[in-house]
C-alpha cells in the first residue's frame, strides 16, 4: 500500500485529505480496483506511520465522495470512482498550445530538437551522386515501404552495437516513434482491448491509444514506486491485449528498469501478452540491457527514433517486430505512406557511423543542464522537489499542491509555458507535477525558470498552494 500512495504526505489540505486523495488517485489508475478489500485502518496507520485517527477521517471521506464502501464488521471496500471528476482548467491558449505543439518560448514545455549544427558537417551531405547510387541499387522509385536496403543494414548494425540484436531483415523504417507505435497499435489491436501503460507517459503514445478505442490502464512504474510486479499483477487480472512501456528512460521522470524488471516483462510476452518497448529516449541513458535482447519472442516488440538525439528534420525511427510480423507492418505501413524519405535515410546511413560520439554530445549537454537546473530549484524554488533520476532530456517536479494545473496556468498568463504533469497521465485526474524540458538552449532554460520562480512567488496561497 505505501508503494501505491507514493509521497502522499505532499500536497494541499489536512493529512487525512491527503491521504484520501492519493487512494483515491490509486483508484483512478486502476491500481485498487473495484471490489477490493482495502487495509484495517489499523494496519494502514501502522504501515503509514500515522495515528488511527488520521485513516479514520481519510477513509470517511472518501465513503462521503462514494469511492469506498464501509461493511460493518467486514472492512472497507473499493467502490469506484464518483461521476465526473473535477479539476482545474486551464486557459484555452494553453489548452492549444499543448493540443497543437505551438512552439513556446522560453521552451520548456516540450522537447526542442537538437540542432543540427551540431552534427558532423561531413555526414550532412546530399550529393547526386547519393541518389543515382541509391537508384542503382534497388530503389529505382524512390518508393520503398519497409525502408531502404542500405538505412536498414545500418540501423540495425547500429542497434546491435548498442545491445539491441537486430537484422535488416525484421526492421522497419518510419518517420518516428510516433509512426512506429501506431502502426504497431493498429495492427494488433481492436476496439475494447485492454492495454496497461507505464504513467506517467508520452501524451502522443496515450494519444494513438484512444484513436484506437482501447481500454488504457495505467500503472506507475517511470518513478520507482513500483515495479514491473505491478504491471504484471494487473496485466494478468484485466486480461490485457498489451503493455506500453518506456523500459530505458522515462519521457518523464528518466528512469530505467532494472534487469530484473525486464525480464519479468519478457516473461510476461512468453504468457501471452504483448509488450512494446519504446526506446525513443533510450540513447540518453546507458542502460545495459534492452528488453529485445532478453527473449526473441514474437510478443515482444520494440520502437525507437533518431529525431529525439540526432535532429527532428531527419523525421526517421523504427520498429522492430519479431520477424513473423514484418510482413504484416509492411502491408499497414503502406496504407500510411510509400516509405520514408529516401534522402533522409541516405543523411541517417551518414550520421550513424558518429553515433556513439553524437550520443556522447548529447547527453554531456542535458547532464550539464540538469545540474543547472537542479541546482536553481534547490536554491530558489526550496518546496519543489524533483523526482526524476536526473538521467535524460527533462526533470520531474513534484510541487506542494494537489493540482499544478492551476499554477500552470497562471505562469502561462504571465508569459512562460511548462509541462503539465496531467498530461502524462490517461486517466485524467489531477497531477502535483511539471514537466520541464532540457533540450532549449542554457539561455532560454534558466530564464524560463526565472520565470517560474516569479509566478510561484506571485501564486496566491488561496488557489491550492500548500504554504509552509
Amino acid at each position: 500500500m505505501p508503494a501505491l500512495l507514493g509521497e502522499w504526505r505532499n500536497g494541499a489540505g489536512s493529512l487525512a485529505e491527503r491521504l484520501a486523495h492519493a487512494i483515491e488517485y490509486a483508484i483512478g489508475r486502476n491500481e485498487l480496483l473495484e471490489g477490493w478489500l482495502l487495509p484495517s485502518e489499523r494496519n494502514l496507520a501502522t504501515v503509514l506511520d500515522i495515528s488511527r485517527s488520521t485513516t479514520v477521517r481519510g477513509m470517511e471521506l472518501l465513503a462521503e465522495r462514494g469511492v469506498v464502501r464501509r461493511v460493518q464488521g467486514a472492512g472497507t471496500y473499493v467502490a469506484g470512482l464518483p461521476k465526473g471528476p473535477t479539476r482545474t482548467a486551464m486557459p484555452p491558449g494553453l489548452r492549444a498550445k499543448y493540443r497543437l505543439g505551438t512552439a513556446t518560448d522560453p521552451g520548456i514545455a516540450y522537447a526542442t530538437p537538437p540542432s543540427p549544427a551540431d552534427l558532423p558537417a561531413a555526414a550532412l551531405t546530399l550529393t547526386a551522386a547519393d541518389l543515382l547510387d541509391v537508384h542503382q541499387n534497388g530503389a529505382g522509385s524512390g518508393y520503398a515501404i519497409a525502408g531502404l536496403d542500405i538505412a536498414r543494414t545500418a540501423i540495425a548494425e547500429t542497434l546491435s552495437r548498442c545491445g539491441l540484436p537486430a537484422t535488416p531483415e525484421a526492421l522497419l523504417v518510419t518517420t518516428g516513434a510516433t509512426q512506429s507505435l501506431s502502426l504497431v497499435f493498429e495492427m494488433l489491436l481492436t476496439p475494447g482491448d485492454v492495454v496497461i501503460v507505464d504513467s506517467p507517459s508520452y501524451p502522443t503514445t496515450l494519444d494513438l491509444l484512444r484513436r484506437t478505442g482501447v481500454r488504457i490502464v495505467p500503472v506507475r512504474t517511470g518513478d520507482a514506486m513500483v515495479g514491473t510486479d505491478a504491471v504484471v499483477r494487473m496485466a494478468r487480472k484485466t486480461q490485457a491485449k498489451m503493455v506500453v512501456v518506456m523500459a530505458t528512460c522515462n519521457v518523464a521522470t528518466g528512469r530505467s528498469m532494472t534487469d530484473a524488471q525486464q525480464a519479468a516483462l519478457a516473461q510476461l510476452a512468453q504468457s501471452g501478452v504483448l509488450v512494446v518497448d519504446d526506446r525513443t529516449l533510450a540513447d540518453y541513458h546507458p542502460a545495459p540491457t534492452a528488453l529485445g535482447a532478453l527473449t526473441d519472442h514474437r510478443n515482444v516488440i520494440t520502437v525507437g527514433s533518431f529525431n529525439k538525439i540526432y535532429w527532428g528534420g531527419l523525421r526517421i525511427g523504427w520498429v522492430r517486430p519479431h520477424r513473423s510480423l514484418v510482413e504484416a507492418l509492411v502491408r499497414v505501413k503502406s496504407r500510411a505512406d510509400a516509405g520514408s524519405s529516401v534522402p533522409s535515410q541516405i543523411l541517417l546511413t551518414k550520421l550513424l557511423p558518429h553515433h556513439d560520439a553524437i550520443v556522447a554530445h548529447r547527453r554531456a549537454e542535458v547532464e550539464r543542464r540538469t545540474l543547472l537546473s537542479s541546482a536553481f530549484i534547490r536554491d530558489e524554488l526550496p518546496d519543489w522537489r524533483i523526482e526524476g533520476a536526473g538521467i535524460g532530456p527533462s526533470q520531474w517536479i513534484r510541487l506542494p499542491v494537489r493540482d499544478t494545473a492551476e499554477f500552470v496556468g497562471f505562469a502561462y498568463e504571465r508569459g512562460t509555458t511548462v509541462g503539465y504533469g496531467g498530461m502524462y497521465r490517461s486517466d485524467g485526474r489531477p497531477s502535483a507535477h511539471l514537466r520541464v524540458t532540457l533540450t532549449s538552449d542554457d539561455h532560454h532554460i534558466m530564464t524560463a525558470l526565472q520565470n517560474l520562480r516569479d509566478a510561484w512567488s506571485a501564486f496566491p496561497a488561496g488557489r491550492g498552494r500548500r504554504r509552509r
